[in-house]
């Protein structure tokens, strides 16, 4: 490279080096914005989803705990690849950063993160809906991993599924979608302004904020951000640093009380108030340090982002924040802004009429087109009754069924299938309500084959007639059963849907609609040939090479409702 070319990339960077973030702790008063003491709680900052060692990050716990303390962060949330058969380790303190454990798991619908959640008896992954489930009955708080990412084996897909929380923003998705002389920018100010490079990446996901505001109608979900830190993986720049992401930006949770330093109960609370809701995201590269106060004071007193206002009003919805020159904050209902304000103190008179609340703050200088807000805080939902209730249940309606195993059926019928290296038999034995197949299985632990065990029910005619399979069932353990349904000849289309087995018998129905097809590309609900197979299947999706077990089936039918 020429001295010329050398000066005018030199000049280049420096005209192009984004700001340096606003301290607004210089010339503050004491009753500007969220400085005002009124309600306030304790807040804590720190990092959720970040990968160690373990996985794909290049550095341990212990050194990715020193990179928050130095970055000045309170706790970082660990979130390993994993399967959930590791045992979560406890909430720790290392250099004064609490330390949670946690995972991300894969699934066919994109990446699931899970914290606060018990070991796995068995591998998770398979259907994004399965995953969740599994995770919500482990006790875990599931969140949507890079929902916005561009590239598709990251991006979450599978909106039909319930889940708790979503990345509102990821560091390592936003810059996948940037132009090549924006990275380059953003690679040649990273040395002098790292935050802001890092952040100079960002925009604002309207999309995803739009999905998100139409979920929060039905149900409480927790946007987060999330930090995605691998550390230094592109070498031998040492881009980007754990302790450089941290300083771009954080998320705060509010307490009730102060942290005692007792690891366990600190855990606790943090977990608590992330399953609340009660935490706001703060780009600190762009302002620091971003308070924050959104509150709605009603007849129940001082109610906080996560929380509930029953229906009545009207009622008043209150933001405030440590604003700088040029800054705004929105406030959100439904949706759509409905007050905006360049004063440090927005209060608006709410109906009462059934409505979710949130508020931004943005400022003039963010990165992004459209810019991305500095800071993003969680809703508090007006709503008539309880939270997400389940809706009614309808009158139970006649059933036309065909059975195909119950207590006084011989199983000539039924059949196993394996590959050559695994083991499976089937036969009839006695239970309290008569007799029921007893599947009994051993799963090869070879890698050269795909370890597999079927139970099949071949010969099945004029399948559209019904819409659903139903049956009881129990197992030697807890485990993962593949209901599938084979059409046509043998290597034609399968349709698939997990159900979850215990040792106590279960009534299971599997509606016909709600099973995915097997094939790639056939996205279609199930469509129905004039000849089907049923198979009940064990396979390494949820099962471990080398498993052995039993799993027993009884009050088989295929049905309809009238």
């Amino acid at each position: 490279m020429t001295t010329g070319a050398v000066v005018v990339l030199a000049l280049v960077t420096v005209l192009s080096l984004p700001d340096s973030a606003l301290n607004l702790e210089v010339g503050r008063r004491s009753n500007d914005g969220a400085s005002s003491t009124e309600g306030i709680l304790p807040v804590v900052a720190g990092a959720f989803h970040v990968h160690t060692s373990r996985s794909d990050g290049t550095s341990t716990i212990e050194e990715v705990a020193e990179a928050a303390s130095t970055a000045g962060l309170g706790f970082v949330v660990v979130t390993d690849h994993g399967d959930g058969t590791r045992t979560p380790e406890a909430p720790r303190y290392h250099a004064n950063v609490l330390v949670l454990d946690g995972i991300e798991v894969s699934t066919t619908g994109g990446h699931y993160l899970s914290i606060g959640q018990r070991q796995a008896p068995y591998p998770l992954g398979g259907e994004a809906r399965d995953v969740a489930e599994d995770i919500a009955r482990l006790g875990g708080f599931g969140v949507a991993a890079h929902p916005g990412s561009p590239k598709n084996s990251l991006r979450w897909q599978d909106w039909t599924t319930t889940v708790d929380g979503l990345e509102w923003l990821n560091a390592d998705s936003a810059w996948r979608d940037e132009s090549w002389l924006r990275l380059v920018l953003a690679m040649l100010h990273y040395p002098m302004r790292s935050p802001q490079a890092i952040a100079e990446v960002f925009d604002r996901p309207t999309e995803l904020l739009l999905r998100w505001d139409g979920l929060t109608q039905r149900q409480r979900v927790v946007a987060l951000a999330g930090s995605d830190a691998h550390g230094a993986r592109v070498q031998p720049f040492s881009f980007p640093s754990y302790e450089q992401v941290f300083r771009t930006f954080g998320i705060r949770v509010l307490l009730d009380e102060a942290w005692t330093g007792n690891a366990a109960a600190d855990g606790a609370a943090l977990l608590e108030g992330l399953r609340n809701g009660r935490v706001y995201t703060v780009i600190d590269a762009l302002a620091r340090p971003g308070r924050f106060n959104f509150f709605i004071r009603s007849a129940d007193g001082i109610i906080r982002s996560g929380g509930v206002v029953p229906v009545g009003g009207p009622f008043d919805v209150e933001v405030k924040a440590d604003l700088p020159p040029g800054g705004e904050i929105r406030l959100f209902e439904n949706g759509a802004v409905v007050r905006r304000t360049r004063f440090p103190e927005l209060s608006y008179r709410a109906s009462g009429k059934p409505s979710v609340f949130r508020a931004e703050v943005a400022l003039p200088s963010a990165p992004g087109s459209p810019s991305v807000p500095w800071i993003l805080g969680n809703p508090i939902y007006v709503v008539a009754g309880n939270l997400a209730s389940k809706p009614s249940k309808r009158e139970t309606s006649k059933l036309s069924s065909v059975a195909l195993f119950t207590n006084e059926n011989e199983i000539s019928e039924w059949t196993v299938e394996h590959e050559k290296e695994s083991l499976a038999a089937v036969d009839s034995t006695v239970s309290p309500e008569g007799r029921e197949l007893a599947f009994r299985y051993a799963l090869s632990d070879s890698e050269s084959v795909d370890p597999f065990v079927a139970l099949v029910r071949d010969g099945l005619e004029s399948l559209g007639r019904f819409d659903r399979i139903r049956f009881r069932v129990r197992g030697d353990a807890p485990q993962r059963l593949a209901v599938q349904l084979r059409t046509g000849n043998e290597g034609a289309v399968r349709w698939r849907r997990s159900v979850y087995v215990n040792t106590e018998t279960r009534d299971v129905t599997v509606r016909l609609q709600d099973m995915q097809s097997l094939a790639p590309g056939v996205n279609e609900l199930f469509r129905v040939e004039s000849r089907a197979s049923l198979l009940f299947v064990v396979d390494t999706v949820n099962t471990a090479p080398a498993t052995a077990g039993v799993i027993w089936l009884d009050d088989v039918r295929l049905e309809r409702e009238d």
